[in-house]
């Protein structure tokens, strides 16, 4: 699915390309000069980006499920995205420094979540409560300094900031997907090969110590990877939601709830709702596409909402 989906998303846009195209120019066949610099300047560079985006996103959620033991977290909760949009704010505002909105989005990213996971220890132990807590009062806080900081910034400003804001792969160069590829599969592979633990972390605090597994080890993990994974997708791609919470839910119900399985299905499931979700937003509007995060939020909407009504009814 992830290579059909590919080979759509490489042909689709202003200019209809041919999958023999396509596939002439990634062997290097230069037919058309103008074809070469479409794939591999614009569309490759966005499919790439989007492919990094939904792995890292669902990923991360899959870390939070596991660490709350609650199939409707998601990496919101470390408050990677409202810390980003902090951070992507202040460098809208203060650009005249010349300060990049992906470095600041990571940054302000990493510090949000750093910020709630020292509110969320309770003597010495983490507490998934204390930490919700924390990340809806980190959360609200973030949400309100960006609130006054847009209100004073030129028009330009706040459509580009709304844009980020609802997900695009618009602007992503092979710089800024290689810097975050480097942190996010490093903090990928991190988290598989603590996978083991993960499916003891599902059982409760007290039943994985039991079990042998180093609890407080696991939670520093399970919240830096996914914190790390979330931010280095926000830096790049803008903040695109319901991927950490709808993908790895599905993918749950479709395999196991072991994690050694659930993280590459759900890393390669995320790959492919991004990549449908950035073909979708330009098939929708071809010469100004679609922000992803609008598409992925009706595509996901609905299924939160059956997640809650079946909550419900249990």
């Amino acid at each position: 699915m992830l290579v059909f989906l590919s080979a759509v998303s490489l042909g689709v846009g202003l200019k209809e390309i041919s999958y023999s195209d396509i596939f002439a120019v990634l062997a290097g066949k230069n037919i058309d000069e103008t074809l070469g610099a479409i794939i591999f300047d614009v569309r490759l560079p966005r499919l790439v980006a989007g492919i990094f985006c939904g792995a890292m996103l669902a990923s991360a959620g899959v870390a939070m499920q596991a660490l709350f033991r609650n199939p409707l977290a998601d990496p919101s909760i470390t408050g990677v995205s409202s810390g980003a949009a902090l951070g992507a704010a202040v460098a809208v505002n203060f650009g005249v420094f010349a300060i990049s909105v992906q470095i600041s989005a990571l940054v302000f990213g990493l510090l949000a979540t750093f910020a709630i996971w020292r509110l969320g220890r309770i003597n010495g132990r983490l507490s998934a409560f204390s930490m919700l807590l924390a990340g809806i009062a980190i959360n609200a806080f973030c949400g309100a300094l960006v609130g006054f900081i847009m209100y004073g910034v030129r028009e330009a400003g706040v459509k580009g900031f709304v844009f980020w804001t609802l997900g695009s792969l618009e602007n992503c160069s092979w710089g800024e997907i290689l810097v975050a590829s480097f942190f996010g599969v490093l903090s990928w592979l991190l988290l598989f090969l603590n996978s083991r633990g993960l499916n003891m972390l599902m059982l409760g605090s007290d039943n994985a110590y039991l079990s042998g597994a180093s609890v407080k080890s696991l939670q520093r993990i399970s919240i830096c990877a996914a914190a790390v994974m979330a931010a280095c997708a926000v830096a790049i791609c803008g903040i695109i939601g319901f991927v950490g919470l709808v993908v790895p839910h599905v993918c749950r119900m479709l395999t196991s709830p072991d994690n050694r399985t659930l993280l590459p299905f759900s890393a390669v499931s995320g790959a492919c709702l991004v990549v449908f979700s950035d073909i979708v937003s330009r098939l929708a509007s071809p010469l100004d596409s679609v922000p992803i995060g609008v598409v992925t939020a009706l595509l996901g909407a609905p299924f939160f909402l059956y997640l809650l009504r079946r909550g419900a009814n249990a």
